[in-house]
């Protein structure tokens, strides 16, 4: 049997083939991050899906390197397939950019992969989108990372996203002033990053941890609220460094008052990010439809000095995919742009292609029909409307068993469209119906 006799290959498992409305919700998600990011004033950037491993190695941890792609280059260097682009992006800064005007704002998108078990249907292939402020401390740019993205999924259609804003430097802060040793730290720290109250209660227990650290240590879980709640877990506290967290947090919620968004935000004290990558305010956007987070980010001043360049950085990466996905939970529906089918009758070829091209620029989506048909047959008899009130081309209701978006210019010349729940004759019509129904 030859290769083009076998049988069907299938896909690798965690990867998955995007077709139809999905594929077309996918990439339109995508440029409604891009645009915004634009809108900012962030300049797009491509890096490759291929880095020296070395790189990749120089920003993330040991325990993220476990998940990457490797293989060998025929010179025998090792390479990786990125699971994340912001190590890239600051390659590209600390490389080609150095010289340039700080700060710098830059964009991207782009897959990213994940050697890992497949399991529960987790992906192994993403696609990302993402922006990063590099050159400037302050915290007005983590406010902007946080406001653009919550632009961002607004223009991706999903407004109203919930923000939880921590720091990461508010946990390890709490833990020196508690002047735990270092064996009873690093059991807190590890109960913490796994959300084990019983855990961190028993790594206190016999400490000389101070009362006040001890109570907001075991009330992690339930750090959360707004602008109050700093002067409350600040009201006992005595070591400046916790304070020093909270100030910044206070103002932090102050600018993103100024981008009028606290209304979605909730702080979030006991927030545990990596602490070895980020080294300020963190965040992560989540949607009522989904578990998982929309997208995260956070500050990372140290991330630019592996590659040799001293210089402060936020930033923050959108999950493509399971922006999709809450998009399919709330709408029930991948969603696809409207398309209208245009057919001729014979010898009406050039006034079909005409009208075409004038619906496409108006932003309409047009599938010519290829072969032309009598007047009343075919599929394009669907679009023999009733005649209009007027001949402009006033439109008529149309039933929904009508098929929704169709056209055919007739023997006569006479372009008859449906365009539910309208029908008429005439491009002025035709386009307006569009417009109506905003045009994509």
């Amino acid at each position: 049997m030859s290769v083009l006799q076998g049988p069907t290959r299938g896909r690798a498992g965690g990867f998955s083939d995007w077709v139809g409305p999905a594929a077309e919700r996918r990439r339109e998600v995508t440029d409604a991050f891009l645009d915004t990011f634009a809108a900012w004033g962030y300049e797009y950037i491509a890096t490759p899906l291929v880095e020296p491993l070395e790189t990749v190695a120089a920003g993330i941890g040991g325990g993220r390197q476990a998940d990457l792609f490797r293989f060998m280059d025929g010179d025998g260097s090792l390479l990786a397939l990125v699971g994340e682009r912001t190590v890239s992006v600051a390659r590209v800064v600390a490389g080609q950019l150095q010289g340039g005007r700080f700060p710098l704002r830059l964009s991207y998108a782009g897959p990213v992969l994940f050697n890992r078990p497949p399991l529960g249907g987790r992906r192994r292939e993403a696609m990302q989108a993402g922006c990063e402020l590099i050159g400037h401390a302050g915290l007005e740019a983590d406010a902007e990372c946080v406001a653009v993205a919550a632009a961002a999924l607004e223009a991706g259609g999903l407004p109203g996203v919930q923000i939880d804003v921590g720091h990461a430097d508010f946990i390890p802060s709490l833990l020196a002033a508690a002047r735990l040793d270092a064996g009873s730290r690093a059991r807190v720290a590890a109960a913490l990053r796994h959300r084990d109250l019983v855990a961190v209660e028993e790594a206190l227990e016999g400490s000389e941890a101070g009362a006040a650290e001890k109570e907001l240590l075991l009330a992690f879980p339930t750090l959360r609220g707004d602008r109050d709640l700093l002067d409350r877990a600040g009201a006992q506290l005595t070591d400046p460094e916790p304070h020093r967290v909270l100030a910044e947090l206070g103002r932090l919620w102050d600018l993103l008052a100024a981008h009028g968004i606290t209304e979605r935000v909730h702080l979030d004290l006991g927030a545990v990010r990596d602490w070895d990558y980020y080294t300020g305010p963190t965040f992560e956007l989540f949607s009522a439809d989904l578990g998982f987070p929309l997208g995260s980010g956070g500050r990372y001043d140290r991330l630019l000095g592996a590659f040799g360049l001293e210089a402060p950085a936020t930033g923050v990466v959108l999950h493509v995919d399971r922006c999709c996905d809450a998009l399919l939970r709330s709408s029930g529906e991948n969603g696809r742009r409207p398309l209208l089918r245009l057919g001729h009758a014979p010898g009406r070829e050039r006034e079909a292609l005409a009208a075409a091209a004038r619906l496409r620029a108006a932003g309409v989506a047009v599938a010519s029909e290829l072969t032309p048909t009598p007047d009343g047959g075919g599929a394009e008899g669907a679009a023999e409307a009733p005649p209009p009130t007027s001949p402009g081309g006033s439109a008529h209701a149309v039933g929904p068993g009508a098929a929704s978006r169709s056209a055919r210019v007739d023997s006569t010349g006479t372009l008859r469209w449906r365009w539910h729940p309208h029908s008429g004759t005439g491009l002025e019509g035709l386009l307006a119906a569009a417009a109506g129904e905003g045009g994509r």
